[in-house]
């Protein structure tokens, strides 16, 4: 009848399992409780179990499905170590050795050696799959221990017998892909946030759930004229807007929403407090006086229970839109007063030079109507054409 075996592990559902021995390690122990046997078959986490010296004798589904190896080809043949990112296992001995206070050899050792003293041992690593492809794993490790408590394998949960000896090593993965990219993600939010929120070309105005205004960054300072200590507990965003804006907004969402909305804070945050995404123009007015078009988006500061805590107001400058626009009208007006009159002969041709517009001033001064001329003769059969002989030759030159 085979014997019991410890199994160091946090879990309190690994607290007991099968005795290990040299001959039936690997039967042993795949023979645990229902939840280790669901975990050590997944495919979503690896699984692969040592003997005393680190070399593979079980290495199971998930772990082929991660690392892309079969099973034949690894065990009785390489440690874990093998699979393991080399330089993070010699950052891993350093950073042990010098918190343990003694050397511990950039291998094997160095992922296990916590499990092998009974110290939880759980770590991030990058495995190297066999494709030569990496990827961040979080593993668990655990000591393995035969009837006389003598180290026979890893998990990394050091897997112990009656004894309370190692008789191998558990460890246990699973792939931390998602996370690191998420974190990643993440990190790059944050920093594209504190670039648009440090950036002087944004106006980043943050208040209290009252609106009065608590950050007021180098941007809005910039823009408007103030100094943060001129605005800071002091006025509302509401108070450097345009006030006939503010009434016509808080009309227009008085309509729209068919709620009653005050002409004043309200007006600028009134949708981003109901989660309704906002983002308006504004004309705000700086200190001097002097006013200027800005594109502003609000968002609603939550707390943990879902409350509104406060508002961000983040706006850009859109002058130079809004010049290029009026300019473009401009551009399209003159044009049009151009075309349209009768002191310009206006001529459009196609690609061959057949007339396709005639407009009023070209009638006038031509004496045809567009009719007799549009899809019928170019421009050339209403000029001199011995003008047109000679400006051939000039260009031939």
């Amino acid at each position: 009848m085979a014997k019991k075996v410890r199994i160091t592990a946090n879990s309190s559902a690994a607290e007991t399992a099968p005795g290990l021995t040299e001959s039936v390690r690997q039967d042993s122990l795949l023979d645990t409780s229902a939840l280790q046997n669901a975990i050590f078959n997944s495919a979503n986490f690896s699984s692969i179990a040592t003997d005393e010296k680190g070399v593979i004798q079980i290495f199971n589904v998930g772990a082929e499905r991660m690392l892309g190896y079969a099973a034949a080809e690894v065990l009785d043949k390489i440690t874990p170590a093998d699979l393991s990112d080399p330089q993070e296992l010699i950052a891993r001995a350093k950073i042990l050795s010098l918190e343990i206070g003694t050397a511990i050899a950039p291998g094997f050792e160095a992922l296990v050696y916590k499990a092998a003293r009974g110290i939880e041992d759980i770590y991030e690593l990058n495995y190297i799959r066999k494709d030569g492809t990496h990827f961040p794993a979080v593993v668990s490790v655990t000591a393995l221990r035969n009837d006389q408590d003598l180290i026979i394998g890893v998990s990394v949960t050091a897997l112990r017998n009656d004894q309370d000896l190692i008789i191998g090593y558990l460890l246990i993965g699973t792939n931390n892909s998602s996370r690191k990219r998420a974190k990643e993600a993440l990190l790059k939010a944050g920093a594209l946030q504190n670039a648009i929120f440090n950036s002087a070309n944004f106006s980043s105005i943050a208040t209290d759930a009252k609106g009065v205004i608590q950050i007021f960054n180098v941007g809005a300072e910039r823009m408007l004229g103030y100094d943060a200590a001129d605005v800071v507990n002091k006025i509302t965003p509401a108070a450097i807007s345009d006030p006939r804006e503010i009434v016509a907004r808080a009309k227009a969402l008085s309509l729209e929403l068919a709620t009653t909305i005050a002409p004043g804070f309200e007006a600028l945050v009134f949708k981003a407090s109901r989660g309704i995404e906002d983002i308006y123009e504004l004309t705000y007015i700086r200190k001097d006086g002097s006013r200027f078009p800005a594109v502003v988006s609000v968002t609603a500061l939550r707390d943990d229970q879902g409350e509104i805590i406060g508002y961000l107001l983040i706006g850009t400058d859109n002058s130079a839109r809004k010049q290029a626009e009026e300019a473009l009208i401009q551009a399209g007006a003159l044009q049009n007063a151009i075309f349209n009159s009768a002191n310009f002969s206006s001529i459009a041709t196609d690609a061959k030079g057949v007339i396709q517009i005639f407009n009023v001033g070209a009638e006038r001064m031509l004496g045809y109507a567009a009719a007799d001329v549009m899809n019928k003769i170019t421009p050339a059969d209403i000029s001199d054409p011995q003008e047109v002989v000679a400006r051939a030759k000039a260009l031939s030159v």
